[in-house]
Order: C-alpha cells, then sequence, then structure tokens
C-alpha cells in the first residue's frame, strides 16, 4: 500500500499551479496537499507555526498572478499606500520593493517552519530570484559580472568605449521577461536601438511602464534613457548579449528542469527576435531535433548538477541555459524557483509536478527505511 505524506502548499489558490500539483499529488496516490493561501498569511488571519506540523513536506510556490497578494508583498517591502494601488493589467510596480517584501515574506515563512522537509527552502528561493546573487554563486556557468549602473548615462559611456556593443538589461529580481531589454549601440553613427518586453505609456503623470506580450522596439534616444533609468532605479544588472545557437530560421535557447540534481524535462525555445519565452508567443521544439552532440549533453549535465549543489536545501529549478552559436560551453542565463510550470511536457511519463512529487517520496522512504 502506497505511504502517505502530509504535503502542505502556500499558494494562491485559484491559481493553476495549484491545480497542477494537486493533481498530480493524486496521480502519485497521495491526499490532496493543505493549501494556505498567501493572503491569509499577509493579512495576520493565520499562524503557520501553529499549522504546519514536524514531518510535513511543503511547497512554496509562486505568489503571483494576484493583485491583492503583490500590493501586500509591496506593502511588506516598505512601500505607503500600495493598497490604494489600480489593478492596470501588466503595469510594473516597483520591483526593487517588491523584492524586499517578498525576502521578507520568504524568510516570515521558513522562521515559522520548525521541522518540516522542503520541495525548495524559501532562502533559496530568494536566492534564484536574485540574479546578481545566482552569477556571485555560480561564476564558472554564468556570463560574466559587468559594472553596476544607476543611470542611462553611467551605462551609455560605459558602452561606447566597449568593443562589443550589444548588451542585456534585466532586472535584479524578475520573471517572466519583466523589464528585459535588449540593446544594441551603433558606433559608426552613434545611434540606439533597443528591443524590450516594456512598453511605455506617456500619461499626464508621466511615463508609466508596463510588461507587454508583443517585444516593442525603441530607437529614440530620450524613451530608451527613461526607460534605461527606471530600470536601473528599480536595481538592474548588464550582461553581454552572446549570439544563441540557431535551429532553422530561429535562435534559441533551453528551459531544464533540474530535479533532485539531474537533468529532466528540457524544451527548447525558439525565436527570431532576442527574448525566447514561451509566453511571448515563441514556439516549442523538441530537443531530439536539435540533433545536440552527446557531449554537449554531458555539459549540460554537468552544469544542472553543479547549479543544483549552489542551492542545496531545494529539490528543483527551471534552468534557463544558453548555448552560444560559437560552440563554447552551456551557460546559465538563470534559475527559476517556480519554473516549472511546463504543461504537456513529459519526461519518462511524468509531468514536472509528479517527477517532483516522486522524487520527494523517495527521499521519504529512503528516510523512513
Amino acid at each position: 500500500m502506497q505511504q502517505k505524506f502530509r504535503f502542505v502548499l502556500v499558494g494562491n489558490p485559484e491559481n493553476r499551479r495549484v491545480l497542477f500539483f494537486q493533481e498530480a499529488l493524486q496521480q502519485a496516490g497521495q491526499d490532496a496537499a493543505l493549501v494556505i493561501p498567501y493572503l491569509s498569511i499577509l493579512n495576520g488571519g493565520c499562524q503557520l507555526a501553529d499549522i504546519f506540523r514536524d514531518g510535513d513536506t511543503v511547497r512554496v510556490e509562486s505568489p503571483g498572478e494576484n493583485f491583492a497578494v503583490e500590493k501586500k508583498i509591496l506593502t511588506l517591502g516598505g512601500l505607503e499606500n500600495a493598497s490604494a494601488l489600480e489593478d492596470e493589467r501588466g503595469r510594473i510596480y516597483h520591483p526593487r520593493l517588491w523584492f524586499q517584501g517578498f525576502s521578507t515574506l520568504m524568510e516570515s515563512i521558513a522562521q515559522q517552519a520548525g521541522n518540516v522537509s522542503w520541495f525548495n527552502h524559501p532562502d533559496d528561493i530568494v536566492s534564484m530570484f536574485n540574479k546578481p546573487l545566482c552569477k556571485q554563486l555560480l561564476p564558472a556557468l554564468t556570463l560574466p559580472s559587468l559594472p553596476v549602473f544607476s543611470s542611462y548615462d553611467e551605462f551609455f559611456a560605459y558602452a561606447e568605449k566597449q568593443a562589443y556593443s550589444r548588451f542585456f538589461i534585466k532586472l535584479n529580481s524578475s520573471s517572466s521577461a519583466s523589464g528585459i531589454v535588449a540593446y544594441e549601440h551603433n558606433k559608426r553613427n552613434g545611434k540606439e536601438q533597443a528591443y524590450s518586453t516594456v512598453e511605455i505609456v506617456h500619461g499626464l503623470d508621466g511615463e508609466r511602464y508596463y510588461n507587454s506580450l508583443k517585444i516593442k522596439k525603441y530607437t529614440a534616444r530620450e524613451e530608451i534613457r527613461n526607460m534605461l533609468n527606471f530600470l536601473f532605479t528599480q536595481g538592474a544588472m548588464v550582461e553581454n548579449w552572446i549570439p544563441k545557437a540557431r535551429h532553422e530560421d530561429s535562435s534559441y535557447d533551453l528551459r531544464v528542469m533540474g530535479i533532485a540534481g539531474q537533468r529532466r524535462h528540457v524544451i527548447a525555445r525558439l525565436s527570431r527576435g532576442p527574448m525566447t519565452n514561451l509566453h511571448l508567443g515563441n514556439q516549442r521544439c523538441a530537443v531530439d531535433e536539435l540533433e545536440l552532440p552527446s557531449s554537449t549533453w554531458l555539459e549540460i549535465d554537468t552544469l544542472v548538477e553543479k547549479t543544483m549543489q549552489a542551492f542545496p536545501r531545494s529539490l528543483y529549478a527551471g534552468l534557463d541555459i544558453l548555448l552560444p552559436r560559437n560552440a563554447k560551453s552551456p551557460v546559465l542565463l538563470e534559475a527559476n524557483a517556480f519554473g516549472d510550470l511546463l504543461p504537456n511536457l513529459l519526461h519518462n511519463g511524468e509531468n514536472t509536478y509528479l517527477a517532483e512529487i516522486n522524487a520527494v517520496l523517495e527521499r521519504q522512504r529512503l528516510l523512513h527505511d
């Protein structure tokens, strides 16, 4: 008979991630998880120390796609009058303060947990969200760190002096390509252009910034300056823009699920533009079609193993991996603590959630044998 364990999930109950996880628990022969809503925690409506039991297996899910939760996290991060914010679809509200509030929330959950086991430990989740920190933890696996800039003018002065004048600018703590810019500076004519998921909307109260599902192209220096000033004020890092490997008429990178230290689910993300995120309308491609040599897969396996070793208290991560066009070794772009939302992608007959649950059950069996 299947041994049963108590699973507890912190998340937004209405979110499809919660539904997928509950379905996978049922497939694994386990009872449904006890769901603790983020809003209950943030409103002070529950004390986690009274809910968690020794031996529980706890999953912390993404708090996204719930504006009421976003406002509470912003309040926790120090934003006054966050409750008055309007739910404008896609608007980028204070990502620096959001991350501060999110970090505080994760710390509180960890402190109240007691003797439980985790899918991903809250401290690791915060670390994965912190892109500059990931570079510090994994310097040999990631792109080289570039200077930190506080303004467009500082960045432009640097870009003008470089032999290579193509860069990615990314918010220090964001997901789903939020606030990302692919920037080019033509030294011969001094012109600039930027491709971005950021949409600029001009209003009576100044410029507002939104995440768009369509990549925008900017060529006016003033718009580029204002957009980058906003991102640098919120905390953003700069990376060299490395040409991605190509398949047919598109460039691509890989989303790789690392589960229990091993490569599991893998999908290639094809794009004719600089961003490959699937929610932007880019295409999935089965990795068999890429015909990658076994030596490349061995390098990817090593990268996955070493990356997960940097987060020893976490079971899984969705890893974005760049295969440079110049045939150099694979490079880790990001580690995503909530990067397992990959519907209909199977490995050994398991979707990502079922694979994670079965890995946890195997871990539990080893502990109890």
